[in-house]
């Protein structure tokens, strides 16, 4: 055992060491933020399940950072190189031998560092980490039903509850005809404010509920004192001269009382419906009338797509290098990862990922303008394979004749009758998720069968890969057998991968 081997490996441990305790602190840095409160996960998942989530995203990053730096771009040449230079004393030689393969993997690592640690919504590691957490913490429903009770409409509650909602002030404040002013009013967030209080203290009665009760950071019994307190201003608000000051301070105090009690009783219907029919079914008591709307977070769903094409590119390569070197040509080894990788992903994504962008913005100008609604649209669905074959045949017509072949008397049409074969398998990942974006998501879908599905949608689409991809190889000669067999290979993940990441949730909307 060498000296470099142990310096490199102390490196390597050192690396991944700090890619836990910043991976650690990035997971537990994401809060829900319920309104201007930051509201922490555990109120809506197990303690073990939330840790299970942690050490899965600290595994994650350890392995990537340990393939990044001893696989795909290793430090093993820097470290000698820094090692035999200064045990010699030969400054100079060490000078000149820092190039641009010594170096770019001590880039490559602090790179990879610093973005597990950094926050920007653009970062793919800190998408994989929202994927987790929210696979883990389940916090998006309580973000999505915060917002519809914030927005809801009390027009519909009936007279019975208006009645009991009087009963219960302990000062005459409200009126039955509040429910219908303006929502911008104090007499109309002041209503909204009693109908809340209400429904909690619904949810209070229940000794299941006392542990959401009982906790600080939900300030129930802030939300006691305020409420009893705001009945007697909006009474005495109601009886004085009107005075614009007193009224804007009056608004400013219902709508922070009004975001509390929004927040506590988003907590306590996600924690007491066993699935999301039960949810939007509780929402919808309150006034609102919930209904599907678009996507949101389309760029998350782009990372995601780019992230899958740039991994599938890697491992696809990867193994059929090693398949190659191992059992079918030896003799003739190829190369593992080199910079030809990075052209090969650069490639896939303008294949790939730049039609599904299109098919995104797609489905929003055509949700914009749809006059009914319907549960399936095969007519757009096979609009986008038209469109995600035209797309990727263009890119692979100009990437390959003007790149590789250089040829002078470029004809634009004969090359894309002749790189249409290459169009055929981004057509049907196109057209797949158009469909799978109309496919509503369960929310009693547990770990597990999550899992399992994306790993058959993986196994299926990389085996209808495998088909296509034989068929639009079937011209490579002999000699380039190789070059034929690792990009089946690549097609195979790359395209199971984008199959398995076609997973939409749409967002509920209250009108």
């Amino acid at each position: 055992m060498t000296v470099e081997f142990l310096i490199n490996l102390t490196i390597q441990l050192l690396g991944i060491v700090a890619t836990v305790l910043l991976a650690y602190r990035s997971f537990q840095k994401r809060r829900i933020q319920l309104g201007a409160e930051p509201t922490l996960p555990q109120y809506f998942i197990r303690r073990s399940t939330y840790w299970t989530g942690i050490a899965l995203y600290c595994a994650l990053m350890a392995i990537l950072f340990g393939l990044l730096t001893w696989e795909w771009l290793p430090l093993e040449p820097l470290v000698t190189l820094v090692v035999k230079n200064l045990r010699a004393g030969e400054l100079v030689s060490l000078l000149h031998g820092l190039d641009g393969s010594t170096l770019m993997p001590l880039i490559a690592a602090g790179l990879f560092l610093f973005l597990v640690d950094w926050e920007n919504k653009f970062n793919p590691l800190l998408i994989l980490r929202d994927s987790i957490h929210d696979a883990f913490a389940i916090p998006t429903k309580a973000v999505e039903v915060y917002n519809a009770l914030i927005a809801s409409r009390l027009s519909a509650v009936d007279d019975q509850i208006k009645s009991q909602i009087a009963d219960r002030l302990l000062v005459e404040s409200i009126d039955p005809g509040d429910f219908d002013k303006s929502s911008g009013t104090v007499e109309y967030k002041w209503a909204h404010n009693c109908l809340l209080f209400d429904r909690i203290q619904n949810y209070a009665n229940d000794s299941s509920f006392r542990r959401l009760f009982s906790e600080p950071s939900l300030k129930w019994g802030e939300i006691c004192i305020s409420y009893n307190a705001m009945s007697e201003k909006v009474a005495t608000w109601k009886q004085a001269e009107p005075h614009y000051t007193k009224t804007l301070n009056l608004i400013k105090d219902l709508d922070r009382l009004t975001g509390l009690l929004c927040r506590l009783l988003a907590a306590l219907v996600v924690f007491g419906s066993p699935n999301e029919n039960d949810i939007w079914a509780t929402v919808k008591k309150l006034g609102g009338n919930v209904h599907k709307a678009r996507l949101k977070h389309t760029y998350k769903y782009m990372l995601l797509f780019t992230a899958a094409t740039a991994v599938g590119v890697i491992l696809g390569r990867e193994i059929s290098v090693a398949l190659h070197n191992s059992f079918l040509f030896p003799e003739k080894p190829l190369p593992h990862f080199s910079y030809t990788t990075m052209r090969w992903i650069a490639y896939a994504i303008a294949m790939y990922v730049f039609p599904l962008a299109l098919v995104f913005i797609s489905r929003a100008v055509a949700f914009r303008h749809k006059q009914e609604q319907a549960d399936r649209y095969y007519g757009f669905y096979m609009a986008m394979m038209i469109l995600g074959f035209m797309v990727s045949t263009t890119v692979s017509t100009l990437v390959w004749e003007i790149t590789f072949y250089h040829r002078d008397n470029f004809n634009f049409l004969e090359s894309f009758l002749d790189h249409m074969r290459w169009g055929i398998m981004p057509a049907l990942v196109c057209g797949f998720v158009a469909y799978r974006m109309d496919t509503p998501v369960s929310e009693s879908e547990t770990l597990a069968s999550i899992v399992l599905a994306a790993a058959l949608r993986f196994l299926a689409w990389g085996g209808v890969a495998v088909v296509i991809m034989l068929y639009a190889t079937d011209d490579l000669t002999i000699e380039k057998l190789n070059l034929r067999f690792t990009l089946v290979g690549t097609a195979f993940f790359v395209i199971g991968l984008l199959g398995a990441s076609a997973r939409f949730k749409s967002t509920r909307q209250v009108e």
